[in-house]
């Protein structure tokens, strides 16, 4: 639990590699932070985030261990289930990665999230 946790909290300050999906074009004028999200958005964001540390922890050590040719396979995988996860709790990939970021800035949602997390099973 402690390590999911952990994941939990590296994956809400956006080192998750489904973020990586989900990143701002940088061609676009818009990367400003997104508005504060409802509780029930925090919520959802919450869960999918325990999802996706657990996602995470799957594949870690096989991303890590694996050859080369294999990294790039298991990554996609990895990131394919991690977007399954998020939307099985209700959320697009951007509505997630919006929670993320105001996350990073707003320390209550931070909280509000990593507390939904943490109590998931």
């Amino acid at each position: 639990m402690r390590r999911v946790l952990a994941l939990a909290v590296a994956a809400a300050l956006g080192l998750a590699p489904v973020l990586a999906l989900a990143a701002p074009d940088p061609s676009s004028p818009s990367t400003s932070v997104p508005a504060k999200p409802d509780a029930a958005t925090i919520n959802k964001a919450g869960a999918a985030l325990h999802d996706v540390a657990m996602v995470q922890e799957k594949y870690q050590g096989k991303i890590d261990s694996a050859p080369p040719a294999q990294k790039q396979t298991l990554t996609t995988q990895a990131n394919a289930e991690a977007v399954q996860a998020i939307q099985s709790r209700g959320l697009s990939v951007q509505e997630y990665t919006n929670v993320i970021r105001v996350a990073k800035n707003d320390p209550q949602v931070k909280q509000q999230l990593l507390t939904v997390a943490k109590n998931q099973r």
